[in-house]
């Protein structure tokens, strides 16, 4: 992820419980957002950056009269994290407090570096063209109805340690990617050796927030029902002689 390091100053300032220095951010250019992740700077949304991916998808949401404090927010707890670009500073600034501050933060322009598409798929056979080209693997496995079931299961994860730290969790004990092929876009991996280990729902529910913790994301019922699809899909389809994992990082939020 591209950081950007920022000359600023903290101030001091006075509430009941006393005082306490914190960055207010006075000198951002016009077009430059701090969003702030559990009460603490983090990202840097820079709108002149106009031609980058997230950039493009926020200044369309923004044209279309949604605010941006809503559409950060939004966007944090679609990607399990508590976003906001409204600082936490309650009380009065101490006049001739400031003090020269650098500040490192992360710039918040492309999706495919918070967001990773999963997509379970068990099946008989292997087919490389299929799995690699939507349209196929659309046409192959989303007719494939099983009592009301898909063939195919949609999950998400936000970074590759979070995915390999999530699949050892449902399948209890450390995976060893295997890749079985790859284009520019995506990558899939063979999970076969692991899916006679999933966990139950029951196990689940009993060792959700060590998932939570794992992880560091928040919990949220989207979080829940994604694992709970998985380890529906998996043990649905057990029967089948592979059960593989197509991966691709998303580019634009939708």
């Amino acid at each position: 992820m591209e950081t950007r390091q920022l000359q600023t100053e903290s101030y001091l300032f006075e509430n009941p419980d006393g005082q306490f220095r914190a960055i207010p951010f006075y000198e951002l250019s016009i077009g430059e957002w701090v969003v702030y992740q559990d009460g603490q700077p983090k990202y840097l949304i820079d709108f002149n950056r106009r031609t980058k991916p997230l950039i493009l998808d926020l200044t369309i949401k923004l044209n279309l009269g949604e605010p941006l404090e809503e559409v950060v927010q939004k966007l944090g707890r679609f990607l399990g994290r508590q976003w906001t670009t409204e600082h936490n500073i309650q009380g009065k600034e101490i006049p001739n407090s400031h003090k020269p501050e650098t500040i490192t933060l992360t710039l918040l322009d492309n999706l495919a570096d918070f967001f990773i598409d999963l997509t379970f798929i068990a099946t008989d056979e292997v087919n490389y063209d299929t799995l690699l080209n939507e349209e196929k693997l659309f046409d192959t496995f989303l007719s494939d109805n099983t009592n009301g079931f898909l063939g195919l299961e949609s999950a998400f994860i936000d970074n590759f340690e979070n995915l390999k730290a999530m699949l050892t969790f449902l399948f209890k004990e450390e995976i060893k990617f295997k890749e079985l092929t790859s284009n520019n876009d995506k990558q899939v991996f063979d999970l076969t050796d692991y899916k006679d280990n999933c966990i139950s729902t029951d196990e689940l529910e009993s060792n959700y927030q060590e998932w939570i913790k794992i992880s560091d994301r928040q919990n949220t019922m989207d979080e829940y029902g994604n694992l709970i699809g998985i380890i529906g899909y998996v043990h649905r389809h057990r029967d089948k002689n592979n059960l593989l994992l197509l991966i691709e990082k998303r580019k634009h939020y939708t």
